[in-house]
Parts: C-alpha cells; structure tokens; sequence
C-alpha cells in the first residue's frame, strides 16, 4: 500500500494539495486544489475538476502527475506521490506508485 494510514491522515489537514502534470513538450504544470473527494483502497485519490484545462490534457497526453501533501498542523510532515492519472466522469483519479517522505 503506497497511501499509508500516516498519509490518509494528513490529506484532510493539507491546506491546499499541489499537483503537477507534465506537457508532451516536458514542461511541469503546477496547480494547487483545495481537497481530495475520496481516498480509495486502491490507492487511488479523486479530485475534482474545476477547469484545470492545461491539467486535463497533460493527462490525456502521457498520464504522469504528482501530488504533494504537507501540513504544519501537529509539526511539519508532508510526502511526494508519484504516479498516474485518467479523467473519469468530471473527476480526476490518480493512483500513487510511489510516496517520498519530504519532511
């Protein structure tokens, strides 16, 4: 299970959650979001969409996206997610191949 218990207590407390997809140019597109809708067994996370156009065709080009979730609440702590994502229904879904501690 790459989403630990550790993490899935932390995504609530994350104030804002960053996410980076990448153009078929290789050019990082960063945006911030302000909640994950579910957490999934799989470890998958679902967001939303609300515009997020650039985002939208970075992932129906090649998929790749990262999430960043880090709080201060109860001291610093905060991990990398690395992995995949499609467009299912007005939704986001990525699922979490990696996780790297950050702090």
């Amino acid at each position: 299970m790459v989403i630990t218990k550790e993490i899935q207590m932390l995504i609530p407390k994350a104030p804002i959650i960053p996410i980076v997809t990448v153009s078929r140019q290789g050019e990082p597109h960063l945006i911030v979001v302000g909640q994950v809708k579910e957490i999934r067994e799989d470890d998958t996370l679902v967001f939303g969409i609300y515009k997020m156009k650039t985002t939208q065709q970075n992932i129906q080009d090649n998929g790749k996206m990262q999430v960043v979730i880090a709080t201060r609440e109860g001291g610093p702590k905060g991990y990398r997610l690395i992995g995949t994502a499609t467009i299912e229904e007005q939704q986001v879904l990525f699922k979490a191949e990696k996780a790297e501690e950050l702090l």
